[in-house]
């Protein structure tokens, strides 16, 4: 088992197994990791041999080549987020990019509620905020299988974020309404809350998925500024879902954008006033 696990990267610092669940049904633990998305990848390439490695998590204390949404660094000091990624062999419906990345979306939200003092939200497609500060990132990748990547802040402070230059980071700790919450805890909680949602997804039954995911999005009825790929419109949000958005603008006419192609969505308010979503 060391040997194999070996050939696939990094040696984990434990192996956690825990009955009764799909997702994160075995853990691989490492202290410390180049990136848990990269680790994942290379496990991918056995599942075509080792069917057990569908719903494996890797996890990390701390990572050195942590990647965001268009390969920005996610770094933290060590146990001061959950750095964790799960590797799914699903089919190819259930499999599609946008699907599990509200799945892990509103997972996330729902996780990081449990504490905040504040209702958390989603902020197209991948980000989880609280106020107006980011706590949490998603990265998709597809390769033998689909990993899906989340990064969720729990103990920083705000010193942390401004001396590594992000003016907008966040964590549980900044919005929490009792005491900051333990790694083990907050990384068991986010475990569950995907377990929870993924067999509504095989059974391609996603339609109280897709009404979480506009909700914590909170666009409809929203003016916003939508950035595509080749093109840029602005409009009133009419329909948010998994087959992407529609935009109802002052000519009358209605635009859909595919939620593959949407690079970023700016409530007009904010993008007037010029603040960074990025």
């Amino acid at each position: 088992m060391i040997g194999e696990l070996a050939a696939s990267g990094p040696v984990p610092d434990r192996v956690i197994h825990r009955s009764g669940r799909q997702v994160g049904h075995c853990i691989h633990w490492h202290d410390r990791l180049d990136s848990t998305n990269e680790q994942a990848m290379r496990l991918s390439a056995r599942l075509g041999q080792e069917p057990s490695l569908h719903g494996v998590a890797i996890a990390a204390g701390c990572q050195d080549r942590g990647r965001g949404q268009h390969g920005r660094v996610w770094t933290a000091p060590p146990l001061s987020s959950v750095l964790m990624s799960v590797l799914l062999d699903l089919e190819q419906e259930a499999s599609r990019p946008a699907l599990l990345t509200a799945w892990a979306a509103v997972a996330t939200r729902y996780a990081a509620g449990r504490w905040l003092g504040v209702k958390p939200r989603i902020k197209w497609p991948n980000d989880i905020y609280a106020g107006d500060r980011k706590i949490a990132g998603i990265l998709v990748e597809k390769g033998r299988g689909t990993v899906v990547g989340i990064g969720l802040n729990i103990s920083q402070t705000e010193e942390d974020f401004l001396e590594a230059g992000l003016e907008l980071g966040g964590s549980l700790g900044m919005f929490s309404s009792g005491a900051v919450p333990s790694h083990s805890e907050v990384q068991d909680s986010l475990l569950e809350a995907l377990d929870l949602g993924l067999p509504a997804i095989q059974r391609g039954e996603t339609r109280e998925l897709e009404a979480a995911w506009r909700e914590g999005l909170g666009l409809v009825g929203v003016a916003v500024r939508v950035e595509a790929v080749g093109r840029v419109a602005l409009g009133m949000v009419e329909e948010v879902g998994l087959a992407g958005v529609v935009l109802a603008q002052d000519d009358g006419a209605r635009r859909r954008f595919l939620p593959e192609e949407i690079l970023r969505i700016h409530p007009l308010g904010d993008f007037l006033r010029g603040e960074n979503w990025e």
